[in-house]
Order: structure tokens, then sequence, then C-alpha cells
């Protein structure tokens, strides 16, 4: 469970989010819907601790940063870095043993290959498939 209490966020003096109180049960999918900019990755960000914000968000876990995997619109790939060695860096952030990677490949992609030369599909798939490997509880 993640409840979000009186959530709000600014940047400069623009208010971004003004009060927001939300709670995902475990076991339940819940979409966030709005226009371009209306702030939901925003949001996430305040819930993953990527932003800092003002409110209160709880959980059951003790480490709600370390339960989640955020799916950004845009992801960084340092220029030099394999599909392979992605993947081996964010499973180390978590602590996760990664083995077999190349049987983990579920979208086939040439982890061998420099992840900044992929195409903009093929790195969505290399994140997405870091996240899972990650083994975390909630993603967004």
């Amino acid at each position: 469970m993640i409840k979000i209490e009186n959530l709000s966020k600014k940047f400069g003096t623009k208010k971004i989010l003004d009060s927001i109180h939300l709670e995902f049960k475990k076991g339940k999918i819940y979409v966030v819907v709005g226009e371009n900019g209306a702030g939901k990755t925003t949001l996430f960000k305040c819930i993953s601790g990527l932003e800092t914000s003002s409110g209160k968000i709880s959980s059951d876990f003790i480490s709600l940063k370390n339960t989640l995997g955020l799916f950004l619109t845009e992801h960084f790939f340092f220029p030099k870095i394999t599909g392979k060695e992605y993947l081996q860096l964010l499973t180390n952030a978590r602590q996760v043993e990664l083995q077999n990677v190349h049987d983990k490949n579920i979208f086939d992609l040439p982890l061998n290959q420099y992840a900044s030369t992929y195409s903009t599909g093929m790195q969505k798939k290399l994140a997405l498939t870091a996240i899972l490997l990650q083994k975390t509880r909630f993603s967004f």
C-alpha cells in the first residue's frame, strides 16, 4: 500500500501538484491520466523520491525507493555502456544478482552493442527489462 496525503510540488512559483490525496492498494491496478504537463511524471518522481515535495507519502515498505520501478518517458544511457552492462548496473543498484543475462533477454536485444545506439523502442525495451530484473514490487 502507498498512501499520499496533501502532496504538493512547486517549481519556482508554479504549483504543479496541489494537495494530492491518493491511496494505491496492494493487488489493484491503477491508471493515472491527464493532459501533457498535468504533473503525472512529477507525481511519480515525488513518490519514488526523485523529487522533493511537501505532504506525506507512506507505505507498507521499509524503503519505498528500493521497492519501486519507475519507467520514465526518456531514459539516460551512458554513451559507452552496452545493453548488458546497463542491465548489470541497474541490478547491482538493487543488490540483485544477474545470472544468465542472455536467457533473460526477453526482447532479443543486441546486449553487446552500446545502448546509446539502440533505437528509441529498443531503449525502452532495455529499460523495461532492467526494471523487471530488479525484482521491484511496484512499477510505474
